[in-house]
């Protein structure tokens, strides 16, 4: 038994990744938008997720885009801000990641009472955002400062517009955090965003990361949920439960729950 079991109130986990609308300081923010449509916006996709039996849902910035590695001070303020009023009344299990600020992430899972957080946690990598560099070190390190043991670091595997710039195979990346990081769980992304990782990889992944649970990262849908589960411990699903499956659309409460239906049978 897993923390999946204490958290989620099951060992094969669903979780959505819920998109804030962009942000204040971010340069696709539509000036003008208040504080409280993006809250009332965030209790209405909350509530749609519930209400189709996700099991937890991830939230995070990943509309304001170009991301920046470490956000400034407005964006931990402004979520923070705004979960802890749009939770109000949730049930769900929520969790929090933060493109691309580890301890932000943190910060405000301790405000509102994140469950856990996805991150990079650790590695060398060049991409988009040109170089970043993490050491695992520095984000449990952090959690026991501010009294958060409590919030499960979920680390993420071959992270989007990103490269790491070391040649580890997938085996010994896992092995390795596993040995020197301390991960609670792994989110094995898949080589693109929206494209799921294999078979074979998720199997690599289970293998080597021994009782810690993994899941995969994106590209999980009604047709391969089934099959995927074998081989996993759960999925993070966006796009396909959304109108017209487009990203800035909102969750569809019907999509949510013939997933779960599907879900439902396979664990």
């Amino acid at each position: 038994m897993t923390w999946f079991n204490e958290v989620f109130h099951k060992e094969k986990v669903m979780i959505a990744s819920m998109y804030l609308p962009p942000l204040p300081g971010s340069p696709d923010y539509q000036k003008g938008t208040s504080l409280q449509q993006i809250i009332d916006y965030t209790h209405a996709e909350l509530k749609a997720l519930q209400e189709g039996g996700m099991d937890g849902v991830n939230i995070g910035n990943q509309q304001d885009w170009p991301y920046r590695v470490g956000v400034g001070p407005e964006t931990p303020a402004l979520i923070s801000k705004i979960l802890g009023e749009a939770s109000q009344g949730m049930q769900i299990p929520i969790g929090i990641s933060i493109f691309w600020d580890d301890l932000a992430a943190l910060a405000i899972a301790k405000a509102v009472g994140a469950k856990f957080v996805r991150g990079v946690f650790r590695g060398a990598y060049a991409g988009e955002m040109g170089l970043m560099s993490l050491n695992a070190a520095d984000a449990l390190r952090y959690r026991s400062q501010i009294d958060a043991e409590h919030v499960k670091l979920m680390f993420m595997l071959r992270p989007i517009l990103c490269k790491s710039i070391t040649d580890r195979s997938l085996q010994a990346d896992v092995k390795d955090a596993m040995w020197s990081s301390k991960p609670d769980a792994f989110a094995l992304c898949g080589p693109i965003p929206g494209e799921s990782p294999t078979i074979d990889e998720l199997k690599i992944v289970k293998e080597a990361s021994k009782t810690c649970p993994v899941i995969m990262n994106n590209g999980a849908t009604p047709e391969n949920i089934a099959e995927m589960l074998k081989h996993c411990d759960g999925a993070v699903v966006a796009t396909h439960l959304r109108k017209d499956k487009k990203a800035s659309n909102p969750f569809n409460r019907d999509k949510v729950r013939a997933l779960m239906d599907i879900v439902e049978k396979s664990r």
